[in-house]
C-alpha cells in the first residue's frame, strides 16, 4: 500500500473502483438482429394490402452497427420497390467522442432542417424525429437512446410514405422496446 498524506491508497482497489465505474457507463451493444425488433405483421401497417416477407439483415460493414430490409410490390416506376430499413447504430463507433448531450441535440436539429414536415417524436428514447424527403419518397422516423448507446432508424420508401407518418412513429415506439 502505498501512502498519500492521511489516506491510504490500495492500488487493487482503485482498478477495481475504476473498471466497475468504466462497466457501469459502458452502454450495451446493439442488438445482433435488427430484423428481430419488428414483425412482419407489424409492418403491415405500413402497407396493408402488401404481402410482407421476412427482412434481409445485414452488418454495418464499417462494424457501425447492423440494418434490416423489408421489401414488398408492387414495383413502381416512380419510386420502385416499397421497403422499410431499420438500422440500428452504435453511437460510440458511429459518433466517437460524442457526449449524450450532443447527440440529443443533433438529433433534434434534424427537425430544424429537416423541411416543413420534420417534427419530433414524443414518448420514444432522450431525443426522436421525424424528416421527408419528397424527391426519393422516403420518411424516416428514428431516436436515440442514450443508456442503451444507440441510434434506431426507421425509413420507409414508398408511395405513401408522407402519410404513413404516425404509423412510422408508432413503429419506432413498438421497436424501441425490445432494444
Amino acid at each position: 500500500m502505498s501512502s498519500h498524506g492521511k489516506f491510504a491508497i490500495n492500488p487493487r482497489m482503485a482498478i477495481l473502483t475504476v473498471a466497475a465505474f468504466l462497466a457501469s457507463n459502458v452502454a450495451a451493444a446493439p442488438p445482433k438482429d435488427p430484423c428481430a425488433l419488428l414483425k412482419p405483421a407489424e409492418i403491415q401497417a405500413l402497407a396493408p394490402s402488401a404481402t410482407i416477407g421476412s427482412g434481409v439483415a445485414s452488418m454495418d460493414t464499417l462494424a457501425l452497427g447492423a440494418s434490416c430490409v423489408y421489401t414488398w410490390g408492387p414495383r413502381s416506376d416512380k419510386w420502385g420497390d416499397s421497403q422499410l430499413t431499420i438500422t440500428v447504430l452504435d453511437t460510440s463507433k458511429a459518433y466517437p467522442g460524442m457526449g449524450a448531450d450532443v447527440l440529443v441535440q443533433g438529433m433534434l436539429a434534424l427537425v430544424k432542417t429537416g423541411g416543413p414536415n420534420a417534427s419530433i417524436i414524443s414518448g420514444v428514447g432522450d431525443a426522436a424525429a421525424f424528416t421527408f424527403e419528397d424527391r426519393v419518397s422516403t420518411a424516416t422516423a428514428q431516436a436515440y437512446f442514450a443508456t442503451k448507446g444507440v441510434q434506431v432508424s426507421l425509413a420507409f420508401h414508398g408511395g405513401d410514405a408522407l402519410s404513413s407518418k404516425d404509423k412510422l412513429a408508432a413503429l419506432l415506439r413498438e421497436a424501441a422496446g425490445r432494444l
